[in-house]
């Protein structure tokens, strides 16, 4: 049967004086409302942004701007020197968020009244820029734990995922609640590449090879050892259902097309048992759906779980309206549950 879900609070998308847009899930699936997490996941931990102490001191407005120069483009190994600079003229403030283009590198920190200031290097000079960017308790960060010198190799992989437009923007700043992300999109917006902290970009999974059911395993599975369901379509992606700490709660952590993971909670009472997710088997799984599809085009919906109230999981496979069952090594069971 397919899952039923509460609809979700909607998260505050904490990314305000950011070109791109947040992709929404579907409205079947819960909209995110907790802490974005990933395999791989964002590094390193973010944390909520304290306030500066007194002694810390951006570079009097009479002083600028400065001159800082570079021999060519500041995306040809001067990225993190930039960045340095600017966080010494920012006083050692804590970092809110980091604009790179080819041109521009802008950086804006948090102030102790809690409003915000941002530097911006740009031909050669260092300057106090105007910025619309606003706190609303996002976490901060330290520029130099982010590989911002791969930013050119970043441009080329973004655009090999679809961001067109006339100028490309590496942007690092808290995505929803708590994880803080390195994205590629461009001005005017076209679409959005997540990346992780190592600087490659969170690949786009499929719902049919092993490879990729097994990478949604790991994502949304993660080191949980008991779980209510795990399903996956190309529509919602990859998800699992699991006990929260609170009764009478269900967490849902879903790993969307080529979007980090997210986390959303609900209130619900699952009428079956959870199982351990170290019994998924995504080779079983792929053949389950291989079996299932007419065509290897074909789109399926598969959920795996205990409501058939049998001693170990069950997968439903669902391909245009036409339901099949397999055990996790992909038997078909359709005649056992039909």
């Amino acid at each position: 049967m397919i899952r039923r879900r509460a609809t979700a609070l909607l998260a505050i998308a904490l990314l305000a004086g950011c070109s791109p847009a947040d992709a929404d899930p579907p409205s079947s699936t819960p909209t995110p409302t907790a802490v974005v997490s990933s395999t791989p996941s964002p590094a390193p931990s973010p944390t909520q942004a304290p306030l500066p102490t007194p002694a810390s001191s951006p570079v009097p407005d009479s002083e600028l701007p400065l001159s800082y120069p570079i021999a060519d483009s500041p995306l040809d190994g001067h990225t993190s020197d930039i960045l340095a600079e600017l966080h010494r003229v920012a006083g050692g403030l804590p970092i809110l968020k980091v604009d790179i283009t080819a041109s521009q590198i802008t950086l804006t920190a948090l102030l102790d009244d809690r409003g915000v200031v941002s530097y911006a290097w740009r031909g050669g000079q260092i300057t106090k820029v105007d910025s619309d960017f606003q706190y609303l308790g996002q976490a901060t960060f330290d520029p130099a734990d982010y590989p911002v010198d791969s930013a050119r190799r970043m441009f080329d992989v973004a655009g090999l995922n679809g961001v067109r437009g006339d100028e490309l923007v590496l942007q690092i700043v808290q995505y929803r609640t708590e994880g803080i992300w390195m994205t590629v999109s461009s001005r005017p917006e076209s679409t959005l590449v997540f990346f992780d902290n190592d600087g490659s970009a969170i690949p786009l999974l499929g719902t049919t090879s092993v490879d990729d059911i097994q990478a949604g395993i790991t994502a949304t599975v993660g080191e949980a050892t008991a779980i209510y369901q795990f399903g996956f379509n190309l529509t919602q992606g990859y998800w699992v259902d699991l006990p929260d700490t609170e009764e009478g709660r269900v967490r849902t952590r879903s790993r969307r097309l080529n979007l980090p993971v997210f986390e959303t909670l609900r209130t619900d009472s699952p009428g079956y048992d959870t199982f351990d997710p170290a019994l998924l088997d995504a080779a079983g799984l792929a053949r389950a759906v291989a079996r299932a599809q007419v065509t290897p085009e074909q789109e399926c919906a598969v959920t795996v779980d205990l409501q058939h109230r049998r001693s170990a999981p069950v997968a439903r496979i669902v391909c245009d309206g036409v339901t099949h069952y397999a055990d996790m090594v992909g038997r078909d069971m359709t005649a056992l549950i039909g």
